[in-house]
């Protein structure tokens, strides 16, 4: 509500206008030569100080938050004008957001600036949800079942029953063995696929580099796995992701 989005680095005011807009409207519009408009002004005129109650506090406090901004193409135009004159600009404006100011609010001060903040974060937060915080008993539920490689569950405390790659299921008792049982599978299928996977550096890195513990495919090359079922099972993502076989891969949690 009183975050100054404007002054925070990698235009992050004018990204957060435009996802804003472009939620809203199925037209194109080119965003290019669009500016961060403040529709309280940043520097008040006298017209300001006696159209609005506490002015300067309000400025201050709002200023440059998501409530007093929006997006222009005629920024040099309106510059500090009143906001009876801006409205006149704002009508005819192409931008939803900008014309919306001028159909919804007949003034501008602390109220308007505050309600309309609070519209937008509720759409914001329907571009960008919050994340569901599970208990530990509703993860348990989520994390019974079948899964794609590239799912993003977490297995913390979790073993596999299986992997399945191509429809077809192979049965595993431990995450090390399943990365093995994928390694085996790519040997089998092309041999050159291996050479890929090595010359991946991050996998290059896990797998190959430092062996402390290493674990011997069906072809005789080593590779380390001793690793938390965490990173293994972003190994195995990336493994699946070099392969060109994402989608193929998936595994079932007991």
């Amino acid at each position: 509500m009183t975050t100054n989005l404007y002054k925070l680095r990698n235009n992050m005011a004018k990204l957060t206008l435009v996802m804003l807009e472009e939620s809203r409207t199925k037209e194109v519009i080119d965003f290019d030569d669009a500016q961060v408009e403040h529709i309280m002004p940043q520097h008040l005129t006298t017209d300001w100080r006696l159209q609005v109650t506490n002015a300067d506090r309000v400025n201050e406090q709002y200023g440059g938050s998501l409530g007093n901004l929006t997006l222009t193409k005629y920024n040099q135009e309106m510059s500090n004008r009143t906001f009876s004159e801006k409205k006149e600009f704002y009508r005819d404006s192409n931008i939803n957001l900008t014309r919306e100011v001028a159909q919804s609010y007949s003034m501008w001060d602390e109220t308007a600036i505050t309600t309309r903040a609070k519209t937008l974060i509720v759409e914001l937060l329907r571009i960008f949800p919050e994340p569901k915080i599970y208990s530990e008993k509703q993860t348990e539920l989520i994390l019974a079942g079948e899964y794609n490689i590239a799912d993003g569950i977490n297995i913390t405390g979790r073993k596999p029953a299986s992997l399945t790659i191509n429809g077809v299921s192979y049965p595993v008792t431990s995450w090390r063995a399943a990365l093995i049982t994928l390694l085996n599978y790519l040997w089998d299928e092309d041999s050159r696929n291996l050479t890929q996977i090595k010359q991946e550096p991050s996998l290059q890195k896990k797998l190959f580099s430092s062996l402390r513990s290493p674990s011997v495919l069906k072809n005789g090359l080593k590779i380390e796995t001793n690793y938390s079922a965490r990173d293994i099972l972003a190994i195995m993502t990336k493994v699946a992701e070099v392969s060109g076989i994402t989608d193929q891969v998936g595994y079932t949690i007991k």
